[in-house]
């Protein structure tokens, strides 16, 4: 027996779940959420890569010499995924 939904086309199924209205604070919340994963991946690949993290802290200490450290580890954890494209382009 098939239901009601399997026989629906997908364009039908995506345009009713697209028009659900969402609360600006669900939104906020599914985003919190999804940062949740994304920072952890990001200090893993921080700890891993210590070459990257003072290379970026070379760059940064003639800016902020008192906090040079502490930045170019939140860069490292933030920007990881670019980091890890990049890396190898740039040198870094």
């Amino acid at each position: 027996m098939v239901t009601r939904e399997r026989r629906q086309p997908v364009r039908a199924r995506v345009r009713r779940l697209l028009g659900r209205k969402v609360s600006i604070e669900a939104m906020i919340e599914f985003g919190l959420w999804m940062a949740i994963p994304h920072i952890l991946i990001g200090v893993v690949w921080s700890f891993l890569n210590y070459e990257t993290v003072t290379a970026i802290e070379k760059q940064l200490e003639p800016v902020l010499p008192a906090g040079a450290d502490l930045m170019a580890f939140g860069l490292t954890t933030g920007l990881w995924p670019l980091l890890l494209l990049t890396s190898g382009l740039c040198g870094v």
